[in-house]
């Protein structure tokens, strides 16, 4: 995945939803039910132009190890409405999508880097931050 743009091809979908089964990180149920080149679609046509520039910085910062959560959570607010047509808006499943985020970055950050390394806790604390600025900011998006 790209840093500047979060593009990827269905053949690294492919790659990134066998790491997050490997990983065993938290996906919403029907994220199984989605084929390699609707995930990479959720990322490639992520709504960037009405994401505030604070959500843009804070995945951003994700990119460098946990490029699998930002498919995750992007996948979660693009299919969102198919699964769940009536409730979608809801403030539960939304934070539900940062909660997942936050989970999925911060074991990839401790997976990816040494336990003891001041690199895992900074990574750590970039997720944490990601979560709360998407909590804060994200909300307009989601319900779009």
């Amino acid at each position: 995945m790209n840093q500047n743009n979060l593009k990827l091809s269905p053949a690294e979908a492919h790659i990134f939803r066998k790491n997050i089964r490997a990983m065993k990180l938290k996906t919403p149920k029907w994220f199984e039910l989605l084929s390699n080149a609707e995930l990479a679609s959720a990322c490639n046509t992520a709504k960037s132009h009405h994401v505030s520039e604070e959500v843009k910085k804070a995945l951003g910062k994700l990119c460098g190890f946990a490029e699998e959560a930002i498919m995750i959570h992007r996948v979660e607010y693009r299919y969102i409405k198919r699964f769940h047509p009536l409730d979608y808006y809801s403030q539960q499943n939304f934070h539900a999508a940062n909660r997942h985020l936050w989970e999925n970055a911060k074991s990839l950050a401790k997976t990816r880097s040494l336990w003891c390394s001041p690199r895992c806790y900074y990574r750590i604390l970039i997720a944490w931050h990601v979560r709360h600025v998407a909590d804060e900011w994200g909300y307009e998006e989601w319900i779009m």
